[in-house]
C-alpha cells in the first residue's frame, strides 16, 4: 500500500499547477492596518484593517459618531476618497468640517423613509436599510474608495438584525481584494463572523463643567461660579467639554498590538480574543 505522502505527491503531480496549491494549508495574510485617528483605539487594535469589515457599536452618546468622524478625517487627510451612507440622514457637514473631514473628498449618500413613514417605525427602518444595502453594493462594486462608512447609529437594533448574513458576507468578499476599509457604525453588532474587527464603546463620564475665561472685549452674563458667553445665557446650562469613553475589543480576526504584547498566539484565531481587552480615552467637543 502506498504511503500517504506518496499518494499526495501522485495527486499533486496529476493536477494542473494552478490547482495543486489547494492541497496546502496556507496562513491568511495579515491585513494592512491604518490608524483610526484615536490613539487609544490604535493601541488596542492596531488600527482599522484594509480589505475588511469593521464594526463600531455602542448606545446613544457613547462616542461612536466622534470615532466615525475622526476616522473619516484621517482618511481624507491621507488624500483618500471616502463615502458615507447615512441611513438616518443625520450627518452634519459643518460638524464634520470642524472635526477635520475634507468634504471635497467625501461622497454623502442620504437615505430617507418618506414612503414608509405612514406604515410605522419598523417599516420605515427596514425601508432605509434596503436603500443602504443597495447603495453599498453599488459603491463597493464601483471601487476607488479608501473608506466606505455605513452609519446605522439611529437604526433600531431589531431592524439591523434583519439584514441577511449573506449581505454582510457579500460586502466582505467585495472588499477583501481591495484596499477599502468598510466601517459599520451601529448600536449593536449585527455582521457576526463577517466582521474582522468589532469594537464596543461605552460612555464612562461626561465632562461638562469648565471655568470659562472671557476673551478681551467679550461680554459676560452672570452664571453662577463660572461666567458664560452672552450667546449662552442660560444659568442652569453648561457647555459640553467632552466625555470619557471606554472602548472594548469584542472581536478581532487579526493580531493586535495588545495581543502581541501579552503574547497570545493569534495566527489561527477567529472570533473573540482569549481575554477581554479595553482602553479609556477622551473625546473633546469642538466649537
Amino acid at each position: 500500500m502506498p504511503s500517504v505522502a506518496t499518494l499526495r505527491a501522485h495527486l499533486e503531480s496529476s493536477l494542473p499547477e494552478s490547482l495543486s496549491s489547494t492541497l496546502l494549508m496556507r496562513e491568511r495574510a495579515a491585513p494592512l492596518m491604518v490608524s483610526s485617528g484615536v490613539a487609544a483605539i490604535d493601541a488596542l487594535t492596531g488600527g482599522l484593517p484594509r480589505g475588511a469589515l469593521t464594526e463600531i457599536s455602542g448606545p446613544d452618546s457613547s462616542g461612536r459618531t466622534g470615532v466615525m468622524m475622526t476616522a473619516l478625517a484621517g482618511a481624507t487627510h491621507r488624500q483618500e476618497m471616502c463615502a458615507l451612507v447615512d441611513a438616518s440622514d443625520s450627518f452634519d457637514p459643518a460638524s464634520a468640517a470642524t472635526t477635520g473631514v475634507d468634504l471635497d473628498r467625501l461622497l454623502w449618500v442620504r437615505c430617507n423613509d418618506m414612503l414608509q413613514r405612514k406604515s410605522g417605525a419598523l417599516s420605515a427602518g427596514l425601508g432605509r436599510l434596503e436603500q443602504v444595502l443597495k447603495v453599498t453594493d453599488l459603491l463597493l462594486q464601483a471601487g476607488g474608495f479608501g473608506m466606505v462608512v455605513l452609519d446605522l447609529g439611529d437604526i433600531a437594533p431589531e431592524c439591523a438584525r434583519r439584514v441577511p448574513l449573506a449581505s454582510w458576507f457579500r460586502f466582505r468578499r467585495a472588499v477583501e481584494p481591495t484596499a477599502t476599509m468598510l466601517l459599520l457604525v451601529e448600536q449593536e453588532p449585527c455582521a457576526k463572523t463577517c466582521a474582522s474587527l468589532v469594537v464596543r464603546l461605552e460612555r464612562e463620564a461626561v465632562c461638562a463643567h469648565e471655568i470659562w475665561t472671557p476673551r478681551k472685549g467679550e461680554r459676560v452674563v452672570a452664571g453662577g461660579e463660572s461666567g458664560v458667553p452672552e450667546n449662552n445665557a442660560v444659568s442652569h446650562a453648561a457647555l459640553l467639554r467632552g466625555m470619557w469613553v471606554r472602548a472594548e475589543m469584542v472581536r478581532c480576526s487579526a493580531p493586535s498590538r495588545a495581543q502581541e504584547t501579552i503574547g497570545w498566539d493569534t495566527r489561527w484565531m477567529q472570533g473573540k480574543p482569549v481575554q477581554p481587552a479595553g482602553v479609556n480615552f477622551e473625546l473633546r467637543a469642538t466649537w
